[in-house]
């Protein structure tokens, strides 16, 4: 009789810890989504500093190559200067990503376990239905930022490539001679720009799905 007293008070103590442990388990899902939703907004906020400042850039590359410069030779510096602090934008926000990365392998992992912590078989299964479409939401972002990442990297290997061209024969001759390759450049910013946007939108649409309502 003692044994099952025992027995039964065990059984009574694990069942309270559990109901002690729920709610904490339970908090740890909206803190997650908070968390993530938070780091998805950073990225967002990079992107778009980097986009503004890609578009000065362009704007005082055609100052030159379209001869609206005031002075070339200045505008020739700013475009310099532009070209830095673009990439310097673009290094900026590379920690961004990183960290949303980070908090959505974690988001996810923890998804996860608590998806197969249901007991229920047709809930289980629709939370894991929606696991895997937030995953693909996820890797959306991904995929659009890296095609963004790729556009970049030519755009501004061309555009450095122009830099050095005018460098030592900025005069109108020069700039008539690279009018051909600047509309080619302006047409890559203008894809550049478009990719850099399906990423904002893409990411906007993950935050708009995560966000309590």
């Amino acid at each position: 009789m003692k044994k099952n007293r025992t027995y039964l008070v065990f059984v009574l103590v694990a069942a309270v810890a559990c109901l002690r442990a729920t709610p904490v388990a339970a908090q740890a899902g909206p803190e997650q989504t908070q968390q993530l939703l938070k780091t998805v907004e950073g990225t967002v906020k990079a992107i778009g500093e980097s986009r503004a400042q890609l578009q000065k850039t362009v704007a005082t590359y055609n100052s030159i190559t379209e001869m609206t410069a005031k002075d070339l030779k200045s505008a020739y510096k700013d475009l310099g200067k532009d070209v830095a602090e673009s990439e310097k934008k673009v290094a900026d926000g590379r920690p961004k990503v990183d960290e949303m990365n980070t908090a959505a392998a974690s988001y996810f992992s923890a998804w996860k376990a608590s998806a197969a912590a249901i007991s229920d078989p047709g809930l289980r299964k629709r939370s894991e239905e929606r696991l895997a479409a937030a995953r693909t939401r996820h890797s959306a972002i991904h995929a659009a930022g890296q095609q963004a990442a790729d556009l970049y990297a030519t755009f501004t290997k061309t555009l450095r490539d122009h830099v050095t061209f005018l460098g030592h024969d900025l005069n109108p001759g020069a700039v008539a001679n690279l009018k051909p390759d600047a509309a080619k450049l302006n047409k890559k910013a203008d894809e550049l720009l478009a990719s850099i946007d399906a990423t904002v939108a893409t990411a906007n649409s993950n935050i708009s799905a995560l966000q309590p309502q």
